[in-house]
């Protein structure tokens, strides 16, 4: 008999046992649904079933926490300051290549849209040449750029040692910065008269001039030592000098009036208003802080208000009368608030222009009152000094930043008569010491360009670095000689002279139209 044979004879016999399990299997199942359906089993089945449920969750293990890395814009790093490094025009740095970078770095950084709104005879090419906090425009001369300062610039690498700048003119904008820095008030001002207090670097400071200036400029003071700071590329949220720059903002703004007014009481103390005007509307326009916003735009409706309608401005509020010198600072507080998103009127910047024409003799010489009619001056230093071209240095510049084309009359006059009165400081003969005007001048000739500008450059280097003081508690600062000095001493000496050695890398110049 083979497998199958047998296979087949024991198939009745694996028949009887299905018979058997099926009985088996029927009695079984209706024991579980008894027992199911009684207390017990529901209990039984609640856990079972609870205990799936449990056996479904994942309890997962935290991984250690790690440290959160900070993707941002690279500092570059300011040369090392030393008191000791000569301040010269002759040290020129060298042009660095740009870097090649092969895996380009995210920068995560609040985006800022330049405005479309931008004063007549302004564009994008007349952005500051350093990398600002934010993409606004500041064409305003005067008002400084955005966070940066000779070491990177938004036109690129090298803009210092291109426009004429140097290792020693950029030496002698930190030494001015550490010595405003260190000679600042406790409540953020720059006191005219007190700032002495705050000498801590050895013997209080001493020189040659007038060392205190009028407390009535407290505020004018403070607003230009802000500005010195700013256009070096530090504000109160980036920078070597934020926390100086945070104190002089807000003891700045503690001055303004309810009818938009800073430092304003009356008469001459219209220049408070205008510089710290610029210093508001500055810090607003390249740090982008929101806080900032109302005050500069309570400083620029009280400017547009004290105007005198048609023309420009005078001590007072519409006093019927107009000076170039007032004229000048209320142009660039206008302008740096128009470039900081503030509305302003065409037709302030139109008035104005009307009285630097007014102002104008057919000479190309811009008066102070009248058309060709002598510079500005303090009636205490009445033939101490030699007439100087400041207000055609005035002129010069607001019309080139209102929107007038260097190639006008006036303009091309006016740059021949400043170039034939480049600066001039030798040694103890302080006749010629005028730092207002070579402010004005550098940067009006610095937007006029070509060999005129060089040779205003080279004169007006060897006129300031050589007389920086070095050393002890003065380093850095310049004696207060010139002639405006009796208004702001020290403290004026050293920021308008910082502004003044900080114009190679402020501003592109202006397109000729």
């Amino acid at each position: 008999m083979g497998y199958d044979d047998e296979y087949y004879e024991d198939d009745g016999e694996f028949q009887d046992e299905d018979e058997f399990d099926i009985q088996t299997k029927e009695q079984l199942r209706n024991r579980l649904i008894a027992v199911a359906c009684s207390a017990y089993g529901i209990s039984a089945a609640v856990h079972i079933g609870l205990l799936l449920i449990l056996m479904t969750i994942i309890i997962a293990v935290p991984e250690p926490e790690k440290e959160a890395v900070v993707i941002a814009k690279r500092e570059v790093k300011p040369q090392e300051y030393d008191e000791k490094l000569k301040r010269d025009m002759h040290k020129t740095p060298k042009i660095q290549a740009e870097e090649v970078v092969e895996k380009p770095i995210i920068v995560l950084e609040e985006e800022v849209e330049v405005t479309k709104d931008v004063p007549k005879g302004t564009d994008l090419s007349n952005l500051s040449n350093k990398n600002l906090d934010s993409t606004s425009v500041v064409d305003a001369y005067g008002v400084g750029g955005g966070a940066a300062g000779a070491y990177g610039q938004r036109w690129g690498k090298g803009s210092l040692a291109r426009e004429g700048g140097s290792e020693g003119t950029e030496s002698a904008v930190t030494a001015a910065l550490r010595w405003l820095k260190f000679h600042q008030s406790p409540d953020g001002r720059w006191d005219a008269d007190g700032w002495t207090a705050n000498c801590s670097r050895g013997p209080t400071c001493s020189g040659p001039g007038t060392n205190l200036g009028d407390a009535r400029y407290d505020v004018g003071l403070s607003g230009m030592a802000l500005l010195a700071f700013l256009g070096n590329g530090h504000t109160h949220r980036f920078g070597t000098f934020k926390r100086t720059v945070s104190r002089g903002l807000k003891w700045l703004k503690r001055q303004q009036k309810a009818d938009g007014s800073i430092g304003f009481d009356h008469g001459e103390t219209i220049y408070n208003h205008a510089i710290a005007t610029m210093a508001i509307c500055e810090a607003y326009a390249v740090s982008r802080d929101f806080t900032l916003k109302r005050y500069a735009e309570k400083a620029i409706k009280f400017c547009v208000e004290a105007q005198n309608p048609g023309l420009g401005w005078k001590y007072g509020v519409r006093s019927g009368r107009n000076d170039t010198s007032v004229t000048g600072w209320m142009v660039l507080a206008l302008k740096a608030g128009k470039t900081a998103g503030i509305k302003v009127p065409d037709k302030a910047f139109e008035g104005a222009r009307n009285w630097f024409a007014r102002a104008t003799a057919a000479s190309g010489e811009v008066g102070y009152e009248t058309p060709g009619g002598g510079s500005a001056f303090l009636p205490q230093n009445d033939g101490k000094y030699d007439p100087s071209q400041c207000m055609t240095g005035v002129s010069v510049i607001c019309r080139i930043f209102t929107g007038e084309r260097r190639s006008e009359d006036g303009i091309r006059k006016g740059a021949r008569i400043l170039s034939e009165n480049p600066p001039t400081w030798k040694g103890t003969n302080y006749r010629t010491v005028n730092f207002y005007y070579w402010y004005y001048g550098t940067y009006a000739m610095f937007q006029v360009g070509g060999e005129k500008w060089k040779a205003w450059n080279k004169s007006m280097q060897e006129a300031l670095l050589p007389n920086q003081r070095m050393g002890g508690c003065e380093d850095g600062s310049w004696d207060p000689v010139g002639e405006w000095c009796l208004a702001g001493g020290r403290v004026y000496a050293t920021a308008i002279n910082a502004l003044t050695l900080e114009i190679y890398y402020r501003y592109e110049r202006a397109q000729a139209h």
